[in-house]
């Protein structure tokens, strides 16, 4: 992953984090909590990407880290919210038998805004459906040999589906210096970012990639 990635990925994380720890000393604790913050980890899969001259791209899977801002805005069981999902891979997707004429690997980030409705919002697990859209970004490595230059490409639009299951809070950090309590509980989730492609080198026969992501994590209410 290039610097630029790197420091927006750390960016967003302590501007989350800085929204947590604002938002909940700002309320009463008789207040319910109407957000939200799920800090994941997990594996991207990316599906085989064909070339025009014939073959494929297969790609390793990677890791990648999210964090994933909601902000409830109507329902008691069923619930409405809305929010922003920021994924990135840490490290670089790389091709499993990358041609000379191939980039080799490239990192990603996606930034999303969504809508995710949870089911029984307040049992122990609460299933939910999600959908949004918005930015991806994808940093391709210049291939070993030719003349493709890939630097500064592989940016677009994306379209995200996925679901999951939560959990009802199963613990809570208490005695916090102005925060008090934190009630916490887990997420596992998976969503598919279907988005443009990176500058592979070579000519592809689809424009679109699938970005497939299993994440589990952390959910912080406040």
């Amino acid at each position: 992953m290039n610097r630029n990635t790197v420091r927006s990925l750390v960016s967003v994380f302590a501007s989350l984090l800085s929204i947590t720890w604002a938002a909940h000393s700002a309320r009463s604790q008789s207040v319910p909590s109407k957000n939200e913050l799920g800090l994941v980890i997990g594996a991207a899969e990316t599906p085989s990407i064909g070339l025009q001259r014939g073959g494929n791209i297969n790609l390793n899977s990677s890791l990648t880290l999210g964090a994933e801002y909601d902000r409830h805005l109507l329902g008691s069981r069923t619930t409405v919210s809305a929010g922003v999902d920021f994924f990135a891979s840490p490290f670089d997707v790389k091709v499993s038998v990358p041609g000379s004429d191939i980039s080799p690997q490239y990192a990603y980030l996606f930034l999303t805004p969504h809508v995710r409705v949870k089911l029984n919002a307040t049992g122990v697990l609460q299933p939910w459906l999600l959908f949004g859209g918005g930015y991806a970004d994808f940093a391709p490595a210049a291939p070993h040999s030719g003349n493709v230059n890939v630097s500064g490409t592989g940016n677009s639009g994306t379209l995200e589906f996925g679901g999951g299951i939560d959990t009802k809070p199963f613990t809570q950090l208490k005695g916090l210096p102005l925060i008090g309590r934190l009630p916490i509980g887990a997420r596992a989730e998976v969503r598919d970012f279907y988005s443009g492609q990176p500058n592979y080198g070579l000519s592809t026969t689809s424009s679109r990639q699938n970005n497939v992501l299993f994440t589990g994590g952390l959910v912080l209410h406040f």
